[in-house]
């Protein structure tokens, strides 16, 4: 039994899917399948059922999986020690998520330089599937990312909230309209952006929408603005998206109408994500979490 079967293993426990686990570590799913099938032989028990659609844990999978996610937290924890306290004074590695507006990350930073003034703040712009990644690994100390986020050894902060529209052609029947809710779109076909870029957010919005009567939704198989453009204006389908964005901005610019979407119990949040172990320590991390946090108390912003 190794590490690397463990963080296998709670990957597809979480996601109950080989596929979405594998793009979650950024592997591909046969190596992924042999080191459970490995570990399961070695531990001389079964840990999934394998239906032709579905994964469920076994009872003893269920028994496993607690255990396993401390002995990650512990193992992940090591990193800090390394890194070490002096290394923590000199640089705060960041990350950010570069669909998103930019108040958010502008926010952390401007609260770094004023919280703990002198820390290199070196950015790195990740979709915040692989910011979560480097984060578990210890190689972001704080993350800009869409939230919820489920993993574990991480914490999170809600900063910001989104408003929602729907992009469309000019001359689309919707385009009149001042408001949509969800049960205009109803026989509608709707497009959304790739579920790779988080796959628990995106998984949340799909089916909110589906419970809306919203049933002809297409996931693309990308996040690329213009092509999104491209599929709206040729297919006449319609696009969700966030107006404060630079997505959002992109749609309007090629001609698009973006007609506000009033839905209030459709919550799609932006925050910061960090390791629990690595602020638990003190330090510009802690400080830089607990001045944003008192910032945050009052309400959320609106993007």
């Amino acid at each position: 039994m190794d590490i690397q079967q463990l963080r296998y293993f709670v990957a597809v426990a979480e996601e109950l899917h080989f596929g979405h686990a594998a793009e979650r570590l950024h592997v591909t799913s046969s190596p992924l399948s042999r080191r459970i099938r490995e570990l399961e032989k070695e531990l001389g028990k079964d840990l999934f059922d394998r239906g032709y659609h579905q994964v469920e844990l076994t009872a003893f999978g269920r028994a496993f999986l607690e255990p396993a996610r401390d002995v990650l937290a512990r193992f992940d924890a090591l990193a800090d020690v390394a890194a070490g306290p002096a290394a923590d004074a000199d640089v705060m590695r960041v990350g950010a998520t570069p669909l998103a507006p930019t108040q958010v990350l502008d926010l952390v930073l401007e609260t770094f330089e004023q919280v703990s003034p002198g820390i290199e703040l070196p950015v790195s712009l990740e979709p915040s599937a692989g910011l979560l990644a480097l984060l578990a690994t210890h190689k972001l100390d704080i993350a800009v990312v869409h939230l919820p986020v489920d993993a574990p050894g991480l914490d999170s902060l809600a900063l910001a909230e989104y408003r929602f529209a729907i992009a469309m052609r000019a001359d689309d029947p919707l385009a009149g309209y001042a408001r949509l809710t969800l049960s205009d779109l109803a026989d509608r076909q709707l497009l959304l952006t790739s579920f790779k870029v988080h796959p628990t957010v995106m998984k949340g919005l799909r089916d909110h929408l589906r419970e809306g009567g919203v049933s002809r939704i297409r996931e693309l198989p990308h996040s690329d603005v213009v092509q999104i453009a491209a599929h709206v204006t040729h297919s006449r389908a319609l696009s969700l998206t966030t107006p404060s964005t630079i997505a959002g901005r992109i749609l309007a610019e090629t001609g698009l109408v973006l007609v506000p979407l009033d839905d209030q119990d459709l919550h799609f949040r932006l925050g910061i994500v960090w390791p629990a172990s690595a602020a638990a320590r003190g330090g510009p991390l802690a400080n830089v979490i607990a001045a944003l946090r008192e910032r945050a108390g009052d309400s959320l912003t609106f993007l």
